[in-house]
């Protein structure tokens, strides 16, 4: 009897351990969030533990970009990844690097052209704003992200003619499927990717070029096979995009598409262990009755004013003018009471201004030049020009 006791109390002793784990732990989801950027991309990817942002969008993306990581539970980037130079990718690394959104590691494709000296590099110009350095990615590097891998499957080769071709095409493998961003890239990057072999597969694809008529042909299609692709173009912005033969292309395949363009806010895709999800995201009303109510490019000031009925909080409100790849944030706790006016100026203004600009010159004084006021959200709220 003690001998049959003996060993059922050692075959307890070896069950118990699994009675307390239980089954493991399902894998956390995974979201892309594809900003509503205009004809430009800003990706937000968020793993179990990680957080990235692909691409930075104009910097006139900068509270849609907010927007979308509140909703994600999002308060800083693991990492910050340029896949090429073009300005549609690269002018909101700018706002972002003198924010105090934490950033861990700044990345950028190795190859590049047009850029003469490397800090005017727009990854280095925003890391070296950090006292940071930038990590340059090409084909066979992998940044580990939890339970999730992102591989650099291209570029390997620099091309000279056009930094489209230049761009990081990044694989995204999780425990519930794999998302494809495929930057710019045009057709003869896409040869050099078929040529390499590389498994294409993928659940979601991010078309690459804005779905422009110079990429993602059919036999790269074939190769993805993408049940969901997300295209990031504004036709108002680039007409012809996205190109009809490529929207033939992709219908072909299977492929449920979303547009960012169809959403104010963006497209967000969620994968986990239920599936793929997808919805189109809007963004919270604004007070339209906010408006640049003048601009004077004499004395470089621009006047505000509250037309309605009930005081606004314009803290994180933003205003850009439209030649300069600048932007000037509203002070948190600025509220404007109805009927009352507040004037933003340049740091060298000919008047005294409520706010000050820390800019030499805000509005250009031989040129029509008007500034666009968005609200915290990234909506543009009102638009005025020197006339």
């Amino acid at each position: 009897m003690k001998r049959i006791l003996s060993a059922l109390a050692a075959a307890i002793a070896l069950l118990f351990p699994l009675l307390c784990l239980g089954e493991p732990a399902p894998a956390a989801e995974t979201a892309l969030f594809a900003v509503s950027a205009g004809k430009a991309d800003a990706l937000i990817l968020k793993t179990a533990d990680k957080a990235f942002l692909i691409d930075a969008g104009y910097a006139r993306s900068r509270g849609k970009i907010l927007y979308a990581m509140e909703l994600l539970g999002i308060t800083g980037f693991d990492g910050a990844v340029l896949t090429h130079n073009d300005r549609d990718h690269a002018e909101g690394l700018e706002w972002l690097s003198e924010s105090d959104i934490p950033v861990g590691t700044w990345y950028a494709s190795a190859y590049y052209t047009g850029i003469k000296k490397e800090s005017k590099h727009p990854a280095v110009a925003a890391a070296a704003n950090r006292g940071q350095s930038v990590v340059w990615l090409r084909r066979g590097d992998a940044l580990p992200l939890g339970d999730a891998v992102l591989r650099v499957l291209a570029p390997e080769t620099l091309f000279t003619d056009k930094d489209d071709n230049n761009s990081l095409v990044l694989m995204l493998e999780t425990p519930h499927g794999r998302i494809l961003l495929a930057g710019d890239m045009e057709y003869p990057e896409e040869d050099v990717l078929l040529a390499s072999g590389q498994d294409l597969k993928c659940d979601v694809l991010k078309v690459p070029n804005h779905a422009d008529d110079d990429t993602a042909s059919a036999a790269f299609l074939a190769a993805c096979a993408p049940k969901f692709a997300v295209i990031t173009t504004d036709s108002v912005e680039k007409p012809g995009t996205p190109d009809p033969y490529l929207m033939e292309r992709l219908y072909d395949t299977g492929a449920t598409v979303l547009e960012t363009q169809d959403a104010e806010g963006g497209v967000l895709v969620t994968m986990g262990a239920e599936g793929i999800r997808t919805e189109l995201i809007g963004l919270p009303e604004t007070a339209e009755h906010i408006t640049v109510a003048a601009t004077d490019s004499e004395r470089d000031l621009i006047t505000l004013k509250n037309a309605g009925g009930s005081a606004v909080d314009l803290g994180g409100w933003y205003l850009i003018p439209d030649r300069k790849n600048i932007l000037f944030v509203i002070p948190q706790g600025t509220v404007l009471a109805p009927g009352q006016s507040l004037t933003v100026g340049g740091s060298n203004a000919d008047a005294a201004a409520d706010l000050t600009w820390n800019v030499k010159r805000v509005l250009n004084k031989k040129k029509d030049d008007g500034v666009t006021l968005y609200d915290a959200y990234g909506n543009a709220v009102s638009y005025r020009a020197d006339r």
